[in-house]
């Protein structure tokens, strides 16, 4: 999913949130015992104690949402949180992508830091499930008729089913994304070019050629811009041609030597290299080319409005990704909110992750233009559609070409190793053969290393 959240909107530097609710502990007086006399028992009153109150509770989530939407989604739970004497204390971790995210995540508990509840993407349920960090959430679940039902008939089984680990479910699904081709509709109007929902990779490339204007000077403009950062802007290409990913469909081994691949990354290489209509995507300035009209289109989830929103950039509008062969349209990644199994308080800590997963923060996060609501009725209100371009609902509609981004448990391992190989060819340092033979046999050698786990 990757939001998986951009880093236009927000995706860096650590954030903590005043507490959106305020409260103290609230002592009850004991009313006082009745003192034993010779009388009737019968005219004795009853002694009696009144409970106490129940002590307000920190909670502290974590997220890699930008702080306005966290911000956003805490004040839609303010009063159901307090009255279970519940404090919320969201913070922002921000890394490059879900697999330092998860990195990070794992060396906060580990160093004592409180961490009741945790967001994390597809990208790093296998990795904290198999260290134990998010606990099962089935207990609560068979106590919480309400939220199971709501899992059960607002959220569409795919995504729920990518945040299980060995059939645990870890998270409350809260969001997803996918990867839709957003494009500049006055450059395309200009040019007299009417856009298609669907196309094949040669009417992409001619797309691409006549719209491009690369020179070499600062005012170039490029056709398109691969997302430059993490597997699953790769990977939703990868998916376009037989929906072959960087593994094997049973993810235990490296699928880097598959034909298909090696074709597919020709092609990527091919826009870059040898027809020069897109930049090396490492080190630009994608959101900003953007905006400014120096890049025409660009690959991304819905979480990219949210950054188009802020520019007051509405010169744009989405289509799906440019495709060679086989049924997969784009890749899903799926976040959600779960309990960490180091928090003291799990209790108000589910009670949180169920908060959080509600319709109020997902109608937030939707007018913020952040990721794609999990939940089908906040996907189908007038809003999903209202803060977005003309073509928005393609992205809920998209999930039924969806293929889930591939997410072993060494996922932090592999992330790097398949984004360091690629680079190189992008580069033009090594050829598209070489480079795949090299990341290939790095990625087998790690995936070797987890099998039978």
């Amino acid at each position: 999913m990757s939001d998986k959240v951009s880093k236009q909107i927000g995706r860096r530097d650590f954030l903590r949130l005043a507490s959106l609710i305020s409260g103290s502990a609230i002592i009850a007086a004991c009313a006082p015992q009745a003192t034993a006399t010779q009388a009737p028992a019968a005219a004795q009153p009853t002694p009696t104690t009144a409970p106490a109150a129940k002590a307000n509770v920190t909670i502290r989530a974590t997220s890699q949402m930008a702080i306005d939407q966290l911000n956003g989604f805490g004040a839609t739970i303010k009063d159901q949180l307090a009255t279970k004497n519940i404090t919320l204390n969201v913070y922002q971790t921000t890394m490059a992508n879900w697999s330092e995210y998860a990195d990070k995540v794992i060396t906060q508990i580990a160093g004592g830091e409180q961490v009741d509840v945790i967001m994390i993407a597809i990208e790093g349920i296998p990795l904290l499930g198999i260290k134990n960090i998010l606990v099962d959430l089935a207990p609560y679940l068979a106590a919480d008729p309400a939220t199971t039902n709501m899992i059960n008939t607002d959220v569409a089984p795919v995504l729920t089913d990518m945040l299980k680990y060995k059939g645990k479910l870890l998270e409350i699904p809260f969001s997803w994304n996918n990867m839709i081709l957003y494009y500049n509709t006055k450059i395309m109007g200009d040019a007299g070019i009417t856009m298609p929902m669907h196309m094949t990779w040669d009417d992409f490339l001619q797309l691409c050629q006549k719209v491009a204007n690369v020179k070499g000077t600062a005012s170039d403009r490029y056709a398109y811009n691969f997302w430059p950062s993490g597997v699953f802007g790769w990977l939703s290409w990868f998916y376009q041609n037989d929906g072959q990913g960087y593994l094997t469909d049973d993810q235990v081994n490296s699928n880097l030597n598959n034909p298909k691949v090696a074709e597919t990354v020709q092609f990527m290489a091919d826009l870059v290299l040898k027809y020069k209509v897109a930049p090396n995507p490492k080190g630009w300035d994608e959101a900003g080319q953007f905006v400014a009209g120096n890049v025409v289109m660009r690959t991304c989830g819905r979480w990219c409005i949210a950054g188009l929103m802020n520019q007051k950039f509405t010169d744009y509008d989405l289509v799906y990704q440019p495709h060679k062969s086989g049924p997969i349209l784009t890749d899903a990644g799926t976040d959600g909110w779960g309990v960490s199994s180091k928090s003291k308080t799990p209790n108000e800590a589910y009670d949180v992750a169920v908060a959080l997963s509600g319709p109020g923060p997902s109608l937030a996060m939707t007018k913020l233009g952040g990721n794609i609501p999990a939940l089908k009725s906040v996907a189908s209100m007038p809003e999903f559609t209202q803060y977005g371009p003309k073509n928005t609902a393609i992205f809920y509609e998209s999930l039924s070409g969806a293929k889930a981004l591939q997410a072993p448990t060494n996922f932090n391992v592999i992330e790097p190793i398949v984004d360091r190989n690629l680079a190189p060819i992008w580069n033009g340092e090594v050829s598209v053969a070489d480079g795949l033979a090299k990341g290939h046999a790095e990625l087998q050698a790690e995936m070797d290393k987890i099998k039978g786990q």
